[in-house]
């Protein structure tokens, strides 16, 4: 299915959700594949070494005693790098499978992931000094983090779709989300409210949310460290970066349409 259809010069944040989840329906398991592969399993991995570990400290404080299992930094250090690692060629991989949907071609897994693995370590960069950027934007009275978030928000789809280089990627999302930004800042709030739900839902199930409140929390910890949570915990995390990584795709497109008129011609040159 083409966007050979859409409205010139207007970017819609109901068209960019219903163009997420119709991508993500014609794609299910393609993209599962490469979520479970490249983000279920370096989580599930990490979070049963945690998991163990947590409990362990859990134990010792029972005991009137309190000790950091060893290890423990190296293997938070260590999981933290996989998971930048695999994210990232998780992101390049559906960056690639959903323009190349939305241009009604057909992707694969394999090629996928050889976009993915091709442009991981940019990707890695960028999602830093991304992420380094808005964190002290933030610092600055939060505005001018929110401002470079959304300026910023197609930086990860340009280096890959545009092959712009590591900070061409920045001046081209820029140039992108100007005239949009409103509409952007929207999406995100969206976002963080879904994720906000979703996380509440997990934490109801688990029991992790009234640790707080118990008048016995490492009690409350240890019903909450169980296989069901580390389950829940790695599915949000499979559906939340395989959404979240379409989702950019399609915001990427849907600018370039706004911004430079129909996809026919400019949308089959990318990734050729």
């Amino acid at each position: 299915m083409t966007m050979e259809t859409a409205e010139a010069g207007r970017f819609d944040i109901a068209r960019v959700i219903q163009q997420t989840f119709a991508v993500l329906g014609r794609n299910i398991v393609t993209f599962g594949i490469l979520g479970i592969v490249l983000t279920g399993i370096p989580t599930a991995i990490l979070g049963y070494f945690q998991f163990g570990m947590a409990q362990d400290m859990l134990q010792d404080m029972r005991g009137g005693s309190y000790s950091f299992p060893p290890g423990m930094m190296s293997a938070s250090f260590l999981g933290g790098l996989a998971g930048l690692i695999t994210t990232a060629i998780l992101q390049g991989a559906l960056i690639h499978a959903t323009v190349q949907d939305l241009n009604s071609q057909p992707q694969s897994v394999g090629a996928s992931l050889a976009v993915g693995l091709r442009n991981f370590l940019s990707l890695i960069v960028v999602t830093i000094l991304l992420a380094l950027g808005i964190a002290l934007g933030m610092v600055l009275l939060i505005v001018p983090g929110v401002m470079l978030a959304c300026a910023w928000c197609v930086a990860v789809p340009a280096l890959v779709a545009d092959r712009t280089g590591i900070f061409g990627a920045f001046s081209r999302s820029a140039e992108l989300t100007r005239g949009n930004r409103w509409q952007i800042f929207g999406l995100i709030v969206i976002v963080v409210i879904v994720q906000l739900v979703l996380g509440w839902i997990v934490n109801l199930i688990t029991g992790a949310g009234s640790i707080g409140m118990s008048s016995d929390p490492l009690a409350a910890a240890s019903r909450a460290l169980t296989p069901l949570a580390l389950v829940l915990a790695v599915i949000q995390q499979v559906i939340g970066s395989v959404i979240g990584a379409t989702a950019l795709a399609v915001i990427y497109v849907e600018l370039r349409r706004a911004h430079e008129g129909e996809p026919t011609g400019w949308l089959a040159d990318i990734f050729r």
